[in-house]
């Protein structure tokens, strides 16, 4: 009988359960919407930060992060990438050394005599060509010239170098493809590194503070100029897989464990960025509950105005004898049944709004540029939290918003409503 009544009392007043589904529904489907857009944008970035210099992991040698030093490697890097090839989830890795150095440019075509000017401190990585590629689809990001290729300099100390500098960098050595560059700096050893480089390629992130301090050169060459041979200062690892990480993460730090390294996510090294990443998550929650809590007062209002129009009603219940407690479970169970109906018209909208989002996304016009990083679609995602997280706030809100009004109309006198209604 109460499941009966409460559905009987949903569809009485249409226009009054209509006005109360609408603003329910809205609420769910602009929840849903915000979740999923939140979850695949963020992803969105994350992964193109990752996969375009940093990895989702990294590999170094024990204290590396907290105090970046030349002495600090990872020796025998290969038997390490062949420990990680027989991990599941990882895609590929690439090995990386660091160091800084002074860079002084010379303009092509000035002659074998010209002085080297416009000097700059850098930041020198030596990458393996072919696992970077593989691993962050490095040349696609070369905005003039080509690609490091194996030269001389892979070998012998007294060749000529090929190097790819950052387009900023490029800028304040007012250097082009083609010109030669000299670099100093120290090795491993304690002599002095320094070669003569011809630039090969120019190259953009989009970021351009990083820009303007990078340079590259091939592993083989940086090993050779910094007396590393056989060592590296990272391992860039690889997942296509966003969710995995803290799990592959633990993985690969546990088949590292008689090594002395350690493994760390993105979450840690790029710790800045993934402090952003979770206030601007923290501020679009906000949101969510905003958009909740005014839903929630549209529910209290139309209930309430639901009890008003009904005290007639309920004081001929309480005159035959119907129990206050019978009336509060009669209200609540019809917000929730309204809930429930709000839900299911939730879902279908949702799906529909997040399956154009997922599949063509959102241009940006203009770009976004998030950290230094440029981005120019946002692209939704659909997940279980789409669903159950708006689903749960919904229902909640329907059964709580519902008792205020539910207990008025319990404690309704009888004999004078039936007086002055």
């Amino acid at each position: 009988m109460l499941a009966k009544l409460a559905w009987r009392n949903v569809f009485r007043q249409r226009r009054r359960t209509l006005l109360t589904l609408l603003t329910m529904t809205g609420g769910f489907v602009l929840s849903s919407v915000s979740i999923g857009w939140m979850d695949g944008s963020y992803g969105s970035i994350i992964m193109f930060f990752t996969n375009g210099s940093t990895g989702q992991i990294q590999v170094h040698g024990r204290g590396y992060l907290d105090d970046p030093s030349m002495y600090t490697t990872i020796d025998d890097y290969q038997a390490v990438g062949t420990a990680l090839d027989s991990v599941p989830g990882v895609r590929t890795w690439a090995p990386r050394i660091h160091a800084g150095a002074l860079l002084a440019v010379r303009p092509a075509g000035t002659g074998a005599g010209a002085v080297f000017s416009n000097s700059a401190a850098a930041s020198v990585t030596g990458i393996d060509p072919i696992l970077e590629e593989s691993a962050t689809g490095f040349s696609s990001r070369i905005v003039e010239g080509e690609m490091l290729a194996p030269s001389a300099a892979d070998s012998s100390y007294s060749a000529v170098g090929r190097m790819i500098v950052g387009r900023q960098l490029a800028i304040v050595l007012e250097a082009s493809v083609g010109d030669s560059l000299v670099l100093l700096s120290q090795a491993a050893d304690g002599g002095s590194a320094d070669r003569k480089y011809v630039i090969s390629g120019i190259h953009s992130t989009g970021n351009a503070d990083q820009d303007r301090s990078s340079c590259y050169i091939t592993l083989s060459d940086a090993q050779l100029l910094f007396a590393l041979e056989g060592r590296v200062h990272e391992i860039a690892v690889m997942t296509d897989n966003l969710g995995i990480v803290d799990g592959l993460t633990d993985e690969i730090s546990a088949l590292m464990g008689e090594r002395d390294l350690d493994v760390d996510s993105w979450k840690t090294f790029a710790r800045e960025f993934y402090n952003g990443m979770k206030a601007d998550e923290t501020q679009l929650r906000i949101t969510i509950f905003i958009i909740v809590l005014v839903a929630a007062m549209g529910v209290l209002n139309t209930i309430l105005m639901m009890v008003l129009e009904r005290r007639r009603e309920f004081g001929v219940m309480k005159a035959l004898g119907t129990r206050p407690g019978f009336i509060v479970r009669m209200i609540v169970l019809e917000a929730n049944i309204m809930g429930v109906l709000s839900v299911l018209a939730g879902a279908v909208i949702s799906t529909a709004v997040l399956l154009y989002l997922s599949r063509h996304g959102l241009v940006m016009d203009p770009p976004i540029d998030y950290g230094g990083t440029v981005f120019r679609e946002m692209i939704a995602t659909i997940n279980p939290a789409c669903y159950y997280v708006p689903a749960l706030c919904v229902l909640l809100t329907a059964s709580t918003v519902s008792i205020p009004p539910a207990l008025k109309a319990a404690h309704t006198r009888a004999a004078k409503t039936l007086r002055t209604v």
